[in-house]
């Protein structure tokens, strides 16, 4: 899934109750950020730029989008989660 910096525009997800937790979760981890600006503003964006850049390609292909942004969020709460 990439996203640049200037996206503009709504997505809208078909998520489960258990993938809109742990993406919530997520976002709200992201925005919660005091050292990093955009990721305060932007977490959506910002959590997917951190799967890019921190998960094997091979790791990130196939799956739905809302199965994609789930694992991504998931792995951004592992990887910060008591990190704030």
């Amino acid at each position: 899934m990439d996203m640049d910096d200037d996206f503009m525009g709504e997505i809208e997800f078909d998520l489960s109750p258990e993938q809109r937790k742990v993406v919530s979760r997520a976002i709200d981890l992201a925005a919660a950020s005091r050292d990093d600006a955009f990721r305060a503003t932007n977490p959506l964006i910002a959590i997917m730029q951190w799967w890019e850049a921190n998960v094997a390609e091979d790791d990130r292909r196939g799956g739905s989008p809302e199965s994609t942004l789930a694992e991504a969020c998931r792995r951004f709460v592992l990887a910060h989660e008591g990190q704030g």
